[in-house]
């Protein structure tokens, strides 16, 4: 099995793993968004619903950088090419991961 990032495999493998977990890890992260947005659902600490939405971003956005390392290397060929993602989803994912961490440590605090 090869220990490198999907950015870093072959051409297949990269349209496989791409999709594969991106699809994955936006069926996980795009209920948590849901819920945590949906008006009928109560979490009466605030910094439990904000853990829980930015739990979804996170993998919404890591589901968004897979799909688009799949769909680069897919249109890799092709004359205009989709290119893949840039810095912008990672800090998103990164930002959103801390803000979910301090928030679960805030609900433990608390």
């Amino acid at each position: 099995m090869e220990t490198r990032s999907i950015a870093t495999m072959k051409r297949n493998r990269r349209i496989t793993w791409g999709a594969g977990v991106g699809i994955g890890v936006g069926l996980i992260g795009l209920p948590l968004v849901f819920i945590a947005l949906w008006p009928g659902v109560d979490h009466s600490p605030w910094d439990v619903n904000t853990m829980i939405l930015a739990t979804g971003v996170a993998l919404c956005t890591t589901s968004y950088i897979s799909g688009r390392i799949s769909l680069a290397a897919f249109t890799q060929g092709r004359s205009r090419p989709v290119s893949p993602p840039t810095r912008r989803p990672y800090l998103v994912a990164g930002g959103s991961l801390v803000v979910a961490v301090l928030c679960l440590l805030l609900a433990l605090a608390s």
